[in-house]
């Protein structure tokens, strides 16, 4: 029996209002080569029900024991036998032409190994229409790359994903941003589509979410992130890795420690980043939160400059390496040679 092109994960806990149309965006999907892995992850409404109402031999419906998206996740990929791994959260939704598109450009980069199309956010009482396509690109999976990257817009190559680590399964938030970063340990390379082609739904318990977001522990989110800047050869240079690390510092995390570990804490920061990401605005942050005064103000600006500085490192980094491609074949040291991003951007 052939493999699917595509083996798609759902992770689905208590969707009863929601899995049938996300189901209903993967089967209309104008490119059908696939499978589909549900994994069920102790639902306690109609949830399964509702999956078991469609009668599609592509779907595979798996159950599991309440252990939260990550161990889900992971259930689901142990099942997949398809050459790529779509991610579909069970209440987001797919435009016809996602599948179709990363099809497309797979089979014109088989190289590639990590592909993501744009994503929105929308409450989803209706479908949007999309805004505009851009031109599709091949570029370093830095922070242009981390900014596409969505659990419902990603598509990885089987063989990349079978590399690595599994999804943090003791993570209850910040788990996927960890996964994009051991990302960048198994490829250096990320397709990013033109179009918007997901929809990451925005429900009324987002709120709530976010509240607790902002009260888990600096350590829990930021020791993991920090673990794997350390196992980089270059990490210096993996500024999607520092935007990711920094964006956690929110005053609510931050000022849950005491003063002597958030010296520890911002030493060991500055020591692995870019200095170009870690002096005045940082030092005015942590300024302001000892002071307890204009802390959100203060964090505001450091995600603005991190974010600017994260911007233009990268672009100094790859016209560096352009530089030095074209230096080697103007010294007629290995013409055949060229930057795969510069030549695909």
């Amino acid at each position: 029996m052939q493999k699917p092109f595509f083996s798609i994960i759902i992770p689905a806990y208590n969707l009863e209002n929601y899995i049938a149309a996300t189901l209903q965006s993967v089967l209309v999907q104008t490119f059908q080569d696939f499978e589909i892995i549900i994994v069920d992850d102790g639902s306690s409404d109609e949830t399964v029900s509702i999956i078991q109402s469609f009668h599609d031999p592509r779907i595979r419906l798996v159950s599991q024991v309440n252990g939260g998206v990550s161990r889900a996740r992971n259930a689901g990929m142990k099942k997949a036998v398809g050459a790529y791994i779509a991610f579909l959260d069970g209440d987001d939704y797919w435009y016809p032409e996602h599948l179709e598109l990363a099809a497309d450009f797979f089979n014109r980069h088989p190289e590639i190994l990590a592909y993501a199309n744009r994503y929105m956010r929308d409450e989803l009482e209706a479908i949007p229409p999309r805004p505009p396509s851009y031109p599709e690109s091949i570029r370093r999976l830095g922070i242009r790359g981390v900014l596409f990257m969505n659990s419902s817009s990603v598509i990885l190559n089987s063989s990349l994903a079978s590399r690595l680590p599994p999804w943090e399964e003791a993570m209850p938030y910040g788990e996927d941003g960890l996964y994009w970063t051991r990302c960048m340990r198994g490829t250096g390379l990320i397709g990013l589509g033109g179009s918007v082609t997901s929809i990451y739904r925005q429900r009324a318990s987002s709120a709530m979410h976010d509240e607790h977001y902002q009260h888990v522990s600096l350590h829990s989110l930021i020791a993991p992130l920090l673990n794997e800047l350390e196992a980089m050869k270059n990490p210096k240079w993996q500024f999607a890795v520092h935007y990711l690390v920094i964006r956690e510092l929110h005053p609510k995390r931050l000022l849950s420690l005491n003063a002597e570990e958030r010296i520890s804490l911002t030493g060991r920061i500055r020591k692995i980043m870019h200095p170009c990401l870690n002096r005045p605005f940082l030092d005015s942050y942590m300024k302001a939160c000892s002071a307890r005064a204009g802390m959100e103000q203060s964090f505001s600006a450091l995600m603005d400059r991190t974010m600017f500085s994260c911007k233009w490192l990268d672009r100094l980094e790859r016209m560096g390496r352009s530089l030095f491609f074209r230096l080697q074949t103007n010294n007629g040291m290995g013409g055949k040679h060229q930057d795969p991003v510069r030549s695909r951007s």
